[in-house]
Order: C-alpha cells, then sequence, then structure tokens
C-alpha cells in the first residue's frame, strides 16, 4: 500500500498535469479566436469593399442615365429653339402660306418630342442593363454577408462552449485538489 507521502506526490503531479491541460486548453482557445477573429475582419473589409464598389457603381450607372435624359432634354429644347427661329425667317419671307409653315413645324415639333422621348428610353433601358449586371454582384455580397454572420455565430457558440468547457475543468480541479 502507497504511503501517504506517494498519494500527495501523485496527487501534486496530477494536479500539475492537470492545470497544464487546461493551460494549454485556454492557450489552444485563444489562439484559434485570434485567427477566427482576424478571418472575419478580413472577411468584412471585404464586404465593405464589395459593397462601396457596388454603391459607387449604382452611383455611376444612375448618374449617366441622368445626364443622358439632361442631354435629350437640352438637344429637345435647342432644336425647338433653332425651329422656332425657322418658323419667323419663312414666315416673315412668306416662303409659303402660314397654315401650312405652323403645320409644317407642328409635326416638326412631334418628332422633336418622340426623338427625346426615345433617347429618354434609350437611357432607361441603359439603366436597366446595367442594373441588371450588378444585381448579381449584390446578390453575391448578400451571400457574403449570410456567410459572415454564419460563421461569426458559428464562431461564438464554439467559442463559448470550449470556455464552458475550461470553466467546468477548472471548477472539478479545485473540487478534487483544492483552491488554485
Amino acid at each position: 500500500m502507497p504511503s501517504d507521502d506517494e498519494k500527495t506526490f501523485q496527487d501534486k503531479v496530477n494536479e500539475i498535469k492537470d492545470t497544464d491541460e487546461i493551460k494549454r486548453e485556454e492557450t489552444i482557445l485563444k489562439a484559434n479566436e485570434k485567427g477566427t477573429t482576424a478571418k472575419i475582419r478580413f472577411q468584412e473589409k471585404r464586404l465593405e469593399r464589395k459593397k462601396s464598389r457596388n454603391e459607387k457603381k449604382l452611383q455611376s450607372h444612375i448618374k449617366s442615365a441622368e445626364d443622358s435624359v439632361d442631354k435629350a432634354f437640352k438637344d429637345a429644347d435647342l432644336e425647338i429653339k433653332q425651329l422656332s427661329e425657322e418658323i419667323a425667317i419663312e414666315i416673315k419671307n412668306e416662303e409659303g402660306p402660314e397654315d401650312f409653315i405652323l403645320y409644317k413645324a407642328s409635326s416638326i415639333l412631334k418628332e422633336i418630342y418622340l426623338r427625346a422621348q426615345l433617347k429618354i428610353i434609350m437611357a432607361k433601358n441603359d439603366l436597366i442593363t446595367n442594373l441588371q449586371d450588378d444585381l448579381e454582384d449584390n446578390l453575391e455580397v448578400a451571400e457574403f454577408e449570410e456567410d459572415i454572420a454564419g460563421l461569426k455565430e458559428k464562431t461564438d457558440h464554439l467559442i463559448g462552449t470550449l470556455e464552458g468547457k475550461i470553466a467546468t475543468e477548472k471548477e472539478e480541479m479545485k473540487e478534487k485538489y483544492g483552491s488554485e
């Protein structure tokens, strides 16, 4: 039968082994937590860059469409002014019956209107096409956000589980060997 000194010595050896095991687990936990946190931060920065790029592209497409619509309006306005001047000159020079000149002017105004409308519709179609192209990128960003959220949730759960396990091990050691 082993003596009391051998039991205490063995208990101390076991306590040291258990303490070392807990410290090792804590070190591993902290290292894993740092690595996972760094990975999450990297993914979040990547996501922010994608969001920023997509937002800039969207603003650029909208600005381009607005510019096209403004240009269509300015072009129509300029054509109307030129037509007005031409009509005034034709009526002044009596180049034909006034009703005929006004009828012709009315037809040209409709043509100007239709050209402006066509340019506006083309700008809208270009915007829709560009937005469709960007929709895939935005969907990818949304999926990426979900992946990061899932990773965070899983990491938090695992870290909590490991912290609980380590706390339990410490409590068991306290009960088994006394206070730390």
